[in-house]
């Protein structure tokens, strides 16, 4: 991506965004183009420049360094498919020790829309990442979630730096050449969307048409609760018994996002799950021919590797609802496929105790 960046990149500023839009619009080649036009347009007016390339802006949100982009992938379930990305470089100095381990563990569950990981070619480095399936006609809604998990992962971002925890261990925000982080300014969360369901809308989502479509999948048990729907997937059975992976869809809350729609899926594994599992998982989901869209991500909680998405009350539009639950069966059937290949039984780790997939190659 950064041969790409170099070679198309064209300085622009916010006041300028709109008129490039309109621009770029008339001449459309494909959905990857319109998609970050109307991104730009989204993001606003603001004192950043955004750095343009073909399907793609890079700009750097309180000295982060974030890149938005489109690429054309293959999937079966429709001719004209794109995955849009958002990716927020923010942490560095992670050597990997017990210490750095623990306290991302802890952070992680305070993540909404992304997922944490490392960055290519510098393991010692960490962003947050999401990813979605788009169809030339999920333009629309599309470009609006996209524009909020950014501004989201923005936040997530901020929060992580200034985690004492986190701090304390060596870790330090890595912040772009020449930015500089204004801690005194507000973070820009999420607006309202147009669209959202009202606020007690929560409470009575279609969770019997979620469970449906769930139990759709081959293999899966799902049933609707007065808040939400319990589900579970069979996977692969050694003989003597079937492991199971389940899912959960509620109404919650998570501070400070307030409430919203909690999605959380967890894996069985034989030995104790390390983060680095949990890490390796995000990466494979944003591989090419993944056919999961990497809202939320995967973390440890309680000695289990658990899949999380919450989806804040601003975004839960029923367009979101539904995309959530067939996206939650995406994910179950690449579990049961391909996901254990990248969950090895154990890292090596040196004498010092850190794990060596977070030093630099060699």
């Amino acid at each position: 991506m950064a041969g790409i960046v170099n070679s198309l990149a064209v300085p622009v500023t916010r006041n300028w965004a709109g008129s490039w839009s309109n621009r770029i619009m008339t001449v459309q080649e494909d959905a990857g183009e319109e998609i970050i036009s109307r991104v730009v347009v989204r993001l606003g007016s603001g004192p950043q420049p955004l750095t343009l390339w073909r399907r793609g802006l890079t700009w750097h949100p309180r000295g982060f360094t974030q890149h938005i982009w489109a690429e054309a992938v293959p999937r079966s379930a429709c001719v004209d498919a794109w995955r849009v990305h958002v990716r927020t470089w923010c942490l560095k100095r992670v050597a990997g020790s017990p210490d750095q381990m623990r306290a991302l563990t802890d952070e992680l569950s305070n993540l909404t829309l992304s997922a944490l990981v490392r960055k290519p070619g510098s393991p010692s480095r960490l962003g947050l990442a999401t990813a979605i399936h788009m169809s030339a006609d999920r333009l629309e809604w599309t470009s609006r979630l996209i524009v909020a998990a950014a501004r989201q992962q923005a936040a997530d971002a901020f929060r992580l730096t200034r985690s004492p925890a986190l701090l304390e261990t060596g870790v330090a925000a890595d912040l772009a050449a020449g930015q500089i982080d204004r801690s005194e300014s507000e973070v820009v969360l999420p607006s309202l969307d147009a669209d959202a369901l009202p606020a007690l809308a929560l409470e009575v989502l279609p969770f019997d048409e979620m469970a449906s479509l769930i139990r759709a999948a081959n293999g899966t048990r799902a049933i609707a609760t007065h808040n939400g729907v319990t589900a579970s997937f069979a996977l692969a059975s050694d003989g003597e018994r079937q492991e199971v992976l389940f899912l959960e869809v509620r109404a919650s809350s998570k501070p400070p996002v307030g409430r919203g729609l909690a999605l959380t899926m967890s894996i069985p594994v034989a030995a104790p799950p390390h983060l680095l599992h949990a890490l390796a998982l995000n990466e494979a989901e944003l591989q090419s021919d993944s056919q999961t869209d990497l809202l939320g991500g995967w973390r440890l909680h309680e000695g289990t590797l658990v899949h999380e998405t919450f989806v804040p009350r601003a975004l839960c539009t029923r367009e979101t609802v539904r995309h959530m639950a067939a996206g939650a069966v995406r994910r179950a059937e690449w579990v049961r496929v391909a996901a254990r290949a990248f969950v090895p039984a154990d890292w090596p780790t040196d004498s010092r105790g850190r794990v060596l997939p977070f030093r630099r190659p060699s």
